[in-house]
């Protein structure tokens, strides 16, 4: 072997020992990231899994669903979360929900209020289901249109955690806070209180209460 060869192969290893670290490091720094790295496919749909008491999995084995709709029979609301992580210890838990954006251009510099609250809505309505929500994780990914689609072109996967193209936000699941937030907008939703005008332009597009994109109740 001469020496080029020797240099090639040295500089492969240490490439590879550089990467291996970086991922125990990122494991050790980010507990949520340790979890989805350590999760399988689920070969049941959530629905069944959260009814596997008389035959459960082992309690260190996680498992990952994708485009799973959820309802909540409490609070009269349905959706389809982006993906989950769950386990299982002698009952369903949830570790990590994930919800993904799709900016077109600007990724936000911090998680939308409304992003996370779309996450934790998704939690809840797994808690009244039975699922132990105590240490749930919530966490946004932003990536533009352009980045995600090139990553599906390239058929990288979705495992964005290792993408550095994009932008991701976690936080504790907050029972409280949600159910203040969705208190809220039951308000405007069944009591008829009319909706307060925001000064975001984001916030606004989306909105049911308005017309060709003009706010019917704004305070202009």
């Amino acid at each position: 072997m001469d020496m080029a060869q020797s240099i090639l192969l040295l500089a492969m290893f240490v490439a590879g020992a550089l990467a291996l670290l970086c991922d125990v490091i990122d494991e050790t720094i980010n507990p949520v990231l340790k979890i989805i790295n350590r999760a399988i496919d689920s070969p049941w749909d959530l629905n069944t899994f959260l009814h596997l008491e008389s035959n459960p999995p082992e309690s260190n084995r996680y498992y990952s669903f994708a485009e799973e709709a959820v309802v909540s029979m409490g609070h009269r609301y349905s959706g389809r979360l982006d993906k989950a992580v769950l386990r299982f210890d002698g009952v369903p838990v949830l570790e990590v929900v994930i919800e993904r954006k799709f900016p077109f251009r600007n990724i936000p510099k911090i998680a939308r209020t409304e992003d996370m609250f779309q996450a934790g809505l998704y939690a809840m309505a797994l808690m009244e289901r039975g699922v132990s929500c105590g240490s749930t994780r919530l966490v946004v990914i932003y990536c533009t249109q352009k980045d995600a689609s090139n990553c599906v072109r390239a058929s990288k996967g979705m495992n964005c955690f290792r993408c550095r193209k994009g932008r991701i936000f976690q936080e504790k699941f907050n029972l409280k806070r949600i159910l203040k937030t969705l208190k809220r907008l039951d308000e405007v939703w069944y009591e008829r209180r009319k909706p307060r005008p925001s000064p975001e332009v984001g916030k606004c597009r989306s909105c049911p209460y308005g017309t060709d994109g003009v706010c019917d109740h704004s305070a202009a």
